[in-house]
Protein backbone atom coordinates (compact mmCIF):
# COMPACT_ATOMS: atom_id res chain seq x y z
CA UNK A 1 0.00 0.00 0.00
CA UNK A 2 2.66 2.30 0.84
CA UNK A 3 4.43 1.30 -2.70
CA UNK A 4 1.54 2.41 -4.06
CA UNK A 5 1.35 5.73 -2.55
CA UNK A 6 4.91 6.44 -3.19
CA UNK A 7 4.77 6.07 -6.58
CA UNK A 8 1.94 8.27 -6.82
CA UNK A 9 4.13 10.55 -4.80
CA UNK A 10 6.74 10.48 -7.83
CA UNK A 11 4.45 11.39 -10.44
CA UNK A 12 7.06 14.14 -11.68
CA UNK A 13 10.74 12.29 -11.80
CA UNK A 14 11.87 14.57 -14.50
CA UNK A 15 12.14 17.73 -12.45
CA UNK A 16 15.09 16.22 -10.47
CA UNK A 17 16.76 16.17 -13.79
CA UNK A 18 15.88 19.19 -15.06
CA UNK A 19 16.29 21.47 -11.84
CA UNK A 20 18.85 20.73 -9.59
CA UNK A 21 19.72 23.66 -8.62
CA UNK A 22 16.49 24.30 -7.71
CA UNK A 23 17.58 22.35 -4.15
CA UNK A 24 19.91 24.70 -3.26
CA UNK A 25 18.16 27.04 -2.19
CA UNK A 26 19.91 30.23 0.11
CA UNK A 27 18.24 31.24 3.42
CA UNK A 28 15.01 32.83 3.30
CA UNK A 29 12.49 32.97 5.46
CA UNK A 30 9.71 30.08 6.40
CA UNK A 31 7.57 28.90 3.97
CA UNK A 32 3.84 30.62 3.98
CA UNK A 33 1.86 28.37 1.75
CA UNK A 34 0.87 24.90 2.06
CA UNK A 35 4.05 22.37 1.92
CA UNK A 36 2.33 19.74 -0.28
CA UNK A 37 0.77 22.05 -2.93
CA UNK A 38 3.87 24.99 -2.70
CA UNK A 39 6.41 22.60 -4.22
CA UNK A 40 6.71 21.25 -7.15
CA UNK A 41 9.83 18.29 -6.74
CA UNK A 42 8.38 16.44 -3.23
CA UNK A 43 4.49 16.90 -3.52
CA UNK A 44 2.34 13.93 -3.06
CA UNK A 45 -0.82 13.97 -4.84
CA UNK A 46 -3.32 14.38 -2.58
CA UNK A 47 -6.61 12.92 -2.46
CA UNK A 48 -9.51 15.95 -2.74
CA UNK A 49 -12.33 15.00 -0.58
CA UNK A 50 -11.27 13.34 2.94
CA UNK A 51 -14.40 13.87 4.78
CA UNK A 52 -14.44 13.61 8.64
CA UNK A 53 -14.63 10.07 10.46
CA UNK A 54 -13.73 7.83 13.25
CA UNK A 55 -10.07 8.11 13.37
CA UNK A 56 -7.38 7.05 15.94
CA UNK A 57 -4.55 9.72 16.94
CA UNK A 58 -1.41 8.57 18.64
CA UNK A 59 0.26 11.37 20.79
CA UNK A 60 4.27 10.99 20.98
CA UNK A 61 3.88 13.58 23.91
CA UNK A 62 1.91 10.88 26.23
CA UNK A 63 4.31 10.01 28.47
CA UNK A 64 5.44 13.16 29.38
CA UNK A 65 4.14 14.92 32.64
CA UNK A 66 3.98 18.62 31.83
CA UNK A 67 3.24 19.74 35.47
CA UNK A 68 6.24 18.36 36.45
CA UNK A 69 8.60 18.18 33.12
CA UNK A 70 11.18 21.30 32.59
CA UNK A 71 11.78 22.91 28.95
CA UNK A 72 15.56 21.96 28.30
CA UNK A 73 16.56 24.23 25.19
CA UNK A 74 18.63 21.94 23.07
CA UNK A 75 21.27 22.32 20.18
CA UNK A 76 22.50 19.16 18.47
CA UNK A 77 24.22 20.52 15.44
CA UNK A 78 27.60 22.16 16.46
CA UNK A 79 30.92 22.36 14.91
CA UNK A 80 34.35 24.11 16.46
CA UNK A 81 37.66 24.39 15.49
CA UNK A 82 38.62 20.48 15.60
CA UNK A 83 36.80 20.89 11.91
CA UNK A 84 35.30 23.89 10.05
CA UNK A 85 34.12 26.12 13.29
CA UNK A 86 35.91 28.94 14.25
CA UNK A 87 36.15 28.63 17.88
CA UNK A 88 37.30 25.89 20.57
CA UNK A 89 34.80 23.07 22.02
CA UNK A 90 35.47 24.98 25.39
CA UNK A 91 34.39 28.71 23.56
CA UNK A 92 31.10 27.03 22.03
CA UNK A 93 30.00 25.65 25.15
CA UNK A 94 30.34 28.65 27.37
CA UNK A 95 28.40 30.21 24.49
CA UNK A 96 25.34 28.18 24.50
CA UNK A 97 25.07 27.90 28.14
CA UNK A 98 25.06 32.16 28.80
CA UNK A 99 22.33 31.95 26.07
CA UNK A 100 20.37 29.03 28.18
CA UNK A 101 20.94 26.14 26.62
CA UNK A 102 20.85 22.97 28.94
CA UNK A 103 21.57 20.30 25.93
CA UNK A 104 24.82 20.33 23.29
CA UNK A 105 26.09 18.09 20.74
CA UNK A 106 29.12 18.94 19.05
CA UNK A 107 28.99 17.50 15.55
CA UNK A 108 32.34 18.49 14.26
CA UNK A 109 32.81 16.53 10.52
CA UNK A 110 34.39 13.28 10.55
CA UNK A 111 35.23 14.01 14.07
CA UNK A 112 34.07 12.56 17.51
CA UNK A 113 34.71 15.72 19.63
CA UNK A 114 34.54 13.44 22.84
CA UNK A 115 35.29 13.63 25.79
CA UNK A 116 34.81 17.72 25.92
CA UNK A 117 37.69 19.26 26.58
CA UNK A 118 38.00 20.65 30.18
CA UNK A 119 37.57 24.16 30.83
CA UNK A 120 39.78 24.11 34.06
CA UNK A 121 42.03 20.85 33.49
CA UNK A 122 40.98 19.39 36.40
CA UNK A 123 37.34 17.46 35.71
CA UNK A 124 34.86 16.61 33.08
CA UNK A 125 32.29 17.70 35.72
CA UNK A 126 33.43 21.47 34.77
CA UNK A 127 29.76 21.54 32.94
CA UNK A 128 27.54 20.67 35.67
CA UNK A 129 24.51 22.25 34.14
CA UNK A 130 24.73 20.88 30.16
CA UNK A 131 23.94 17.60 29.02
CA UNK A 132 26.36 15.98 26.89
CA UNK A 133 25.52 14.36 23.90
CA UNK A 134 27.63 12.18 21.97
CA UNK A 135 28.55 13.43 17.94
CA UNK A 136 29.50 13.58 14.33
CA UNK A 137 28.95 14.85 11.52
CA UNK A 138 29.62 12.59 9.03
CA UNK A 139 30.11 14.29 5.83
CA UNK A 140 31.32 12.43 3.21
CA UNK A 141 27.80 10.66 2.24
CA UNK A 142 24.95 12.91 3.26
CA UNK A 143 25.43 14.58 5.75
CA UNK A 144 24.15 13.31 8.80
CA UNK A 145 24.50 13.25 12.91
CA UNK A 146 25.68 10.84 14.23
CA UNK A 147 24.81 10.27 18.08
CA UNK A 148 25.49 8.29 21.19
CA UNK A 149 28.32 6.36 19.20
CA UNK A 150 31.97 7.34 18.59
CA UNK A 151 31.37 6.12 14.86
CA UNK A 152 33.98 7.54 12.51
CA UNK A 153 34.17 6.57 8.91
CA UNK A 154 37.84 4.45 9.02
CA UNK A 155 40.91 6.46 8.87
CA UNK A 156 38.79 10.07 8.42
CA UNK A 157 39.36 12.60 10.25
CA UNK A 158 38.28 16.89 8.96
CA UNK A 159 41.34 18.33 8.65
CA UNK A 160 40.79 22.57 9.24
CA UNK A 161 43.87 23.48 7.36
CA UNK A 162 43.44 21.56 4.27
CA UNK A 163 39.14 21.43 4.36
CA UNK A 164 36.88 20.06 2.18
CA UNK A 165 38.15 20.80 -0.97
CA UNK A 166 41.32 19.32 -0.36
CA UNK A 167 40.26 16.12 0.93
CA UNK A 168 39.08 13.29 -1.58
CA UNK A 169 35.90 11.49 -0.25
CA UNK A 170 35.39 8.11 0.81
CA UNK A 171 34.41 5.01 -1.12
CA UNK A 172 31.25 4.71 1.37
CA UNK A 173 27.74 4.69 0.53
CA UNK A 174 24.96 6.16 3.24
CA UNK A 175 23.74 3.00 3.91
CA UNK A 176 26.91 1.34 5.13
CA UNK A 177 27.45 4.44 7.02
CA UNK A 178 24.11 3.59 8.91
CA UNK A 179 24.72 0.21 9.23
CA UNK A 180 27.71 0.71 11.24
CA UNK A 181 25.83 3.22 13.34
CA UNK A 182 23.07 1.02 14.10
CA UNK A 183 25.54 -1.66 14.73
CA UNK A 184 27.12 0.57 17.32
CA UNK A 185 23.87 1.12 18.93
CA UNK A 186 23.24 4.90 17.95
CA UNK A 187 20.91 7.28 16.55
CA UNK A 188 21.44 9.79 13.09
CA UNK A 189 19.84 12.17 12.08
CA UNK A 190 19.87 13.82 8.24
CA UNK A 191 21.09 17.14 7.89
CA UNK A 192 20.05 20.22 5.67
CA UNK A 193 18.82 17.76 2.79
CA UNK A 194 18.26 20.77 1.03
CA UNK A 195 21.45 20.82 -0.08
CA UNK A 196 21.16 17.72 -1.92
CA UNK A 197 19.33 16.59 -5.11
CA UNK A 198 18.13 13.23 -3.92
CA UNK A 199 14.81 11.96 -4.84
CA UNK A 200 12.00 11.33 -2.45
CA UNK A 201 11.83 7.69 -2.86
CA UNK A 202 15.39 7.68 -2.22
CA UNK A 203 14.71 9.02 1.02
CA UNK A 204 11.80 6.92 1.60
CA UNK A 205 13.86 3.81 1.35
CA UNK A 206 16.62 4.76 4.20
CA UNK A 207 13.78 5.77 6.41
CA UNK A 208 12.18 2.13 5.76
CA UNK A 209 15.47 0.13 5.93
CA UNK A 210 17.07 2.02 9.09
CA UNK A 211 14.87 2.36 12.36
CA UNK A 212 17.43 4.30 14.35
CA UNK A 213 17.43 6.75 11.68
CA UNK A 214 14.97 8.96 13.45
CA UNK A 215 14.47 12.12 11.41
CA UNK A 216 15.40 15.35 9.78
CA UNK A 217 16.59 18.64 9.85
CA UNK A 218 12.94 21.03 9.15
CA UNK A 219 15.13 24.14 9.81
CA UNK A 220 18.82 24.87 9.50
CA UNK A 221 19.98 27.53 11.35
CA UNK A 222 18.17 30.92 9.59
CA UNK A 223 16.06 28.62 7.91
CA UNK A 224 18.43 28.54 4.95
CA UNK A 225 16.70 25.47 3.02
CA UNK A 226 13.32 26.47 3.19
CA UNK A 227 12.19 23.00 1.45
CA UNK A 228 13.04 20.42 4.18
CA UNK A 229 9.68 21.39 5.62
CA UNK A 230 8.12 20.68 2.26
CA UNK A 231 10.06 17.17 1.90
CA UNK A 232 9.38 16.22 5.73
CA UNK A 233 5.59 16.56 4.71
CA UNK A 234 5.66 14.46 1.65
CA UNK A 235 7.83 11.75 3.65
CA UNK A 236 5.06 11.70 6.74
CA UNK A 237 2.10 11.68 3.96
CA UNK A 238 4.20 8.65 2.14
CA UNK A 239 5.52 6.61 5.25
CA UNK A 240 2.82 7.70 8.76
CA UNK A 241 1.59 5.84 10.39
CA UNK A 242 3.59 2.95 10.22
CA UNK A 243 7.18 4.80 10.33
CA UNK A 244 7.19 7.79 12.26
CA UNK A 245 9.68 10.56 11.37
CA UNK A 246 10.95 13.37 13.65
CA UNK A 247 11.17 16.74 12.59
CA UNK A 248 14.77 18.56 14.27
CA UNK A 249 15.69 22.36 14.18
CA UNK A 250 19.40 23.51 14.82
CA UNK A 251 21.83 26.11 14.35
CA UNK A 252 24.53 24.29 12.65
CA UNK A 253 26.56 26.74 14.09
CA UNK A 254 30.25 27.53 12.78
CA UNK A 255 30.69 30.86 14.72
CA UNK A 256 29.04 33.06 17.36
CA UNK A 257 26.06 34.63 14.81
CA UNK A 258 25.03 31.47 13.97
CA UNK A 259 23.77 30.44 17.64
CA UNK A 260 20.42 30.78 18.56
CA UNK A 261 18.25 30.49 15.16
CA UNK A 262 17.01 26.98 15.19
CA UNK A 263 16.85 25.18 18.39
CA UNK A 264 14.83 21.66 19.73
CA UNK A 265 12.54 21.70 23.13
CA UNK A 266 12.57 18.48 25.46
CA UNK A 267 10.36 18.77 28.16
CA UNK A 268 12.06 16.50 30.76
CA UNK A 269 11.82 15.17 34.13
CA UNK A 270 15.31 13.92 34.95
CA UNK A 271 17.53 14.96 32.15
CA UNK A 272 20.28 12.96 30.73
CA UNK A 273 21.84 11.51 27.87
CA UNK A 274 19.40 9.11 28.43
CA UNK A 275 16.32 10.51 28.56
CA UNK A 276 17.32 12.44 26.03
CA UNK A 277 17.86 10.20 23.93
CA UNK A 278 14.38 8.42 24.58
CA UNK A 279 12.90 11.71 23.90
CA UNK A 280 14.46 11.82 20.53
CA UNK A 281 12.89 8.15 19.58
CA UNK A 282 9.44 9.30 20.59
CA UNK A 283 9.57 12.41 18.88
CA UNK A 284 8.76 13.32 22.58
CA UNK A 285 9.89 17.20 22.00
CA UNK A 286 9.43 20.14 19.90
CA UNK A 287 11.03 22.43 17.45
CA UNK A 288 11.67 26.59 17.26
CA UNK A 289 12.90 29.05 14.82
CA UNK A 290 13.52 32.39 15.08
CA UNK A 291 14.79 34.91 12.45
CA UNK A 292 16.06 37.27 15.29
CA UNK A 293 17.84 34.74 17.00
CA UNK A 294 15.91 35.22 20.30
CA UNK A 295 12.74 33.25 20.99
CA UNK A 296 10.21 31.69 20.08
CA UNK A 297 6.90 30.02 21.11
CA UNK A 298 6.89 27.67 23.77
CA UNK A 299 4.69 24.76 24.64
CA UNK A 300 3.35 24.38 28.35
CA UNK A 301 1.09 21.64 27.98
CA UNK A 302 0.00 19.08 25.11
CA UNK A 303 -3.73 17.10 25.93
CA UNK A 304 -5.15 14.73 24.26
CA UNK A 305 -8.68 12.89 24.94
CA UNK A 306 -9.23 9.93 23.11
CA UNK A 307 -12.65 9.59 24.19
CA UNK A 308 -13.60 13.01 22.60
CA UNK A 309 -11.47 13.09 19.83
CA UNK A 310 -9.58 16.07 20.35
CA UNK A 311 -5.76 17.80 21.07
CA UNK A 312 -5.03 21.03 23.20
CA UNK A 313 -2.12 22.85 22.70
CA UNK A 314 -1.33 25.64 25.30
CA UNK A 315 1.56 27.96 25.13
CA UNK A 316 2.25 30.50 27.92
CA UNK A 317 2.00 32.84 25.07
CA UNK A 318 -1.67 33.92 24.00
CA UNK A 319 -1.06 36.04 20.97
CA UNK A 320 -0.71 32.92 18.69
CA UNK A 321 -1.87 31.39 15.33
CA UNK A 322 -1.69 27.86 16.06
CA UNK A 323 -2.28 26.12 12.62
CA UNK A 324 -2.83 22.35 12.47
CA UNK A 325 -0.86 20.16 9.13
CA UNK A 326 -2.00 16.80 7.85
CA UNK A 327 -1.00 15.66 4.72
CA UNK A 328 1.19 19.26 4.06
CA UNK A 329 -2.15 21.04 4.38
CA UNK A 330 -4.18 23.33 6.55
CA UNK A 331 -6.41 21.56 7.93
CA UNK A 332 -7.97 23.72 11.17
CA UNK A 333 -6.66 26.76 13.40
CA UNK A 334 -7.28 27.00 17.05
CA UNK A 335 -5.40 25.36 20.05
CA UNK A 336 -7.90 22.76 19.88
CA UNK A 337 -8.10 20.31 17.02
CA UNK A 338 -11.17 18.01 17.03
CA UNK A 339 -9.90 15.58 14.98
CA UNK A 340 -12.80 13.26 14.45
CA UNK A 341 -14.81 16.38 13.27
CA UNK A 342 -12.45 17.93 10.69
CA UNK A 343 -12.10 17.15 7.21
CA UNK A 344 -8.79 16.46 5.16
CA UNK A 345 -6.84 14.75 7.97
CA UNK A 346 -5.32 11.10 6.93
CA UNK A 347 -2.05 9.24 8.06
CA UNK A 348 -0.63 12.23 10.44
CA UNK A 349 -1.61 15.86 11.20
CA UNK A 350 0.96 18.48 13.07
CA UNK A 351 0.65 21.82 14.48
CA UNK A 352 2.39 24.97 13.65
CA UNK A 353 2.33 27.72 16.49
CA UNK A 354 3.01 31.28 14.96
CA UNK A 355 3.21 34.55 16.46
CA UNK A 356 0.90 37.20 14.93
CA UNK A 357 2.74 40.42 15.69
CA UNK A 358 6.58 38.94 15.85
CA UNK A 359 8.79 36.53 14.72
CA UNK A 360 9.06 33.33 16.10
CA UNK A 361 7.29 29.52 14.56
CA UNK A 362 7.20 26.41 16.71
CA UNK A 363 6.50 23.00 15.36
CA UNK A 364 4.98 20.04 17.40
CA UNK A 365 6.14 16.24 16.13
CA UNK A 366 3.85 14.59 14.15
CA UNK A 367 0.72 12.87 15.76
CA UNK A 368 0.13 9.12 13.76
CA UNK A 369 -3.61 9.29 12.37
CA UNK A 370 -5.02 5.47 11.60
CA UNK A 371 -8.56 4.40 10.75
CA UNK A 372 -10.42 3.25 13.83
CA UNK A 373 -10.60 -1.17 12.99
Amino acid sequence: MMKTILAGALFIPVLFVAFPFFFRAASGPAPTGSPAEGHPLYTVPLPEDLPPRDILLHNPYQEIDWSRATPHKANLHTHTRYSDGLYSPRRMIQEYQQRGYTILAITDHNHVTWPWPDPDHTSQENYPEMIRIMGNEISDVHHLGSYFTNYNIAGRRYRPIVGRLGQRRAEITIQDVLKQIGQRQGAAVLFHPGRYSHSLEWYYDLFLEYPHLLGLEIINRNNRYPQDRYLWDSLLSALMPERPLWGFASDDAHRLGHIGYAFSVFPLEEATPRTVRSAMERGAFYTSHTTTATSAPDITHIIHDPREGTVTIRSSEEDLSLRWISLGREVHRGETLPYRDIPGIDRYVRAELHRKRSDGITFTNPFPVSSRP
